[in-house]
């Protein structure tokens, strides 16, 4: 399941749980309180007959009243509305090497029981093109995932459109985006939380005179693994314990936040330095250097307003001052069909990369250490190794940028 459809399953949701919201309980609320008011008020005016019994009357009727809306309430379920499958493009191009990736899913039904899946669309012709008329593949790569050849590099300055036509004919196209220039990262530093053992870093940039730049950060934790196969995860007939297995070849461990939208705009800082910007917070686990590689990427306007109506909905809790929930469109429709919502984004972008280490050495309060894993004793020979199992975004043999310090 990617990012988008699942932040638009929870929306719909939302959007469900908030039809089963009732009044009665605000109401007998509301009487019981109206209740406790009055009585006394009758005690002080009316504290002997005959207007001792309008008082009795009056709490009877109360009584009654909140028994009648508490005890007569039907239970509603509202009704699925069923939702045709629709498309959910990512794609971006940026003027670092690629490839460059293009993704199309399709989603599926939602119900109460079920959250929606993506399924992943395959045979369709994507390609885009730009401003001086020059095409660029994106070849099928299997499960809805489309790349450009590893020798194309987006140009800054360039305007970038995305063509998409379906095994069944149907046909895309997407809005055209100019590839902005991203500014340097000025600094990164962080800062130590002793009150939850956590580390928040930052960093300052210094914005162009231009208006209307927009930034989006992300961020990737590399650690090496020692063990590529656990103990837990080798079966056994027997019952026995089986060793951890250590990894045949340098591997690393790759973790990240995939629904995490941490955007800016220069709305208030246009030409100036942008101070403090968090970029993440890791958990002060170990003394041992943290390694982080920082993303900095320029957004355009189309690109921030898509991705900030995505933040404002994926940040919503439920509560009345939430975003409505609605629809997050982006750039790309239908070419016959104007109709027809398709959801997601495509992007051009310029991307750096910066790789920073964490030096938690210095932290004087002690870490809060993790369980190691449970890997049993080995005595004798050592058992065979495991290789290292690459997996897009989660486990690489490529050692990091930056990585011999």
């Amino acid at each position: 399941m990617n990012r988008l459809t699942d932040l638009y399953a929870v929306r719909e949701k939302r959007k469900k749980r908030k039809e089963k919201r009732r009044v009665v309980p605000y109401l007998s609320s509301f009487l019981f309180r109206l209740s406790s008011f009055v009585s006394p008020v009758f005690a002080f005016f009316c504290p002997k007959r005959p207007f001792g019994d309008l008082r009795l009357w009056f709490n009877r009727l109360l009584a009654g009243g909140l028994l009648l809306v508490t005890a007569c309430v039907t239970p509603y379920t509202p009704e699925n509305t069923a939702i045709s499958p629709r498309l959910v493009v990512e794609g971006l191009i940026t003027d670092q090497p690629g490839p460059h990736r293009v993704r199309l899913t399709t989603s599926a039904a939602f119900s109460n029981d079920n959250a929606g899946i993506s399924l992943g669309l395959n045979g369709a012709t994507v390609y885009a093109s730009d401003d001086n008329g020059r095409r660029i593949e994106f070849f099928d790569s299997g499960g809805g995932n489309y790349l450009t050849a590893t020798d194309f590099q987006g140009q800054v300055g360039r305007t970038y459109q995305l063509h998409i036509r379906t095994a069944e004919g149907t046909e895309y196209v997407s809005e055209p985006e100019l590839l902005k220039p991203v500014p340097p990262i000025d600094d990164i530093y962080w800062e130590y939380n002793p009150a939850n053992k956590s580390i928040t870093v930052y960093l300052d940039l210094t914005d162009p005179p231009t208006p209307g730049d927009g930034y989006l950060w992300k961020w990737r934790h590399f650690s090496q693994l020692t063990y590529c196969k656990l103990s837990e995860e080798i079966p056994n007939s027997n019952g026995a314990r089986t060793p951890c297995l250590n990894c045949c070849t340098d591997c690393w461990d790759i973790n990240q936040c995939f629904t995490c939208v941490n955007i800016a705009g220069d709305q208030f800082v246009n030409g100036n330095k942008v101070r403090k910007q968090a970029v993440t917070t890791i958990p002060y686990d170990s003394r041992a250097p943290y390694y982080l590689l920082i993303e900095q990427r320029s957004l355009g306007n189309n690109a921030y307003r898509f991705w900030n109506s995505v933040r404002s909905q994926s940040n919503a809790t439920g509560g009345p001052f939430d975003v409505p929930p609605a629809p997050t469109l982006g750039n790309i429709r239908n070419a016959n069909n104007p109709n027809e919502r398709v959801l997601g984004f495509f992007g051009a972008s310029g991307v750096i990369y910066q790789p920073y280490w964490v030096d938690r050495s210095t932290i004087a309060d002690s870490p809060a250490v993790p369980q190691p894993p449970d890997c049993p004793v080995i005595v004798g020979p050592p058992p065979p190794c495991f290789p290292c199992v690459e997996a897009f975004n989660q486990r690489t043999r490529t050692k990091p940028p930056g990585w011999d310090r």
